[in-house]
């Protein structure tokens, strides 16, 4: 069977046989692919429904009301069947790859 996906490179690279470095993404790239996204208010837990720990960002609000942005020291955690958020209003992407 002949290998297929897709590859979009940089502009001025041909996608043919440029670099991967010249590529904007590729098929054959490790992409995180989004299993389940929402917002947790109050914190406590959400149930992801997979049946491994998965690798999960989550998001509190700046002090400006609609802003968000990733934090590195939140107290969310993720186990085999749920992920615990510590801060009411949290965004939360979990994603399919299993955290290894």
């Amino acid at each position: 069977m002949a290998d297929w996906g897709f590859k979009v490179s940089q502009e001025g690279f041909d996608v043919k046989i440029c670099d991967d470095k010249d590529l904007v993404v590729s098929s054959e790239f490790n992409m995180l692919k989004t299993s389940v996204v929402g917002t947790k208010t109050p914190a406590g837990v959400v149930a992801h429904g997979l049946a491994y720990t998965p690798v999960f960002f989550t998001m509190r609000p700046f002090a400006t009301a609609g802003h968000y942005g990733l934090v590195g020291d939140d107290a969310s955690y993720t186990d085999s069947t749920n992920l615990t958020t510590a801060v009411n209003n949290t965004k939360y992407y979990i994603f399919y790859q299993e955290f290894e």
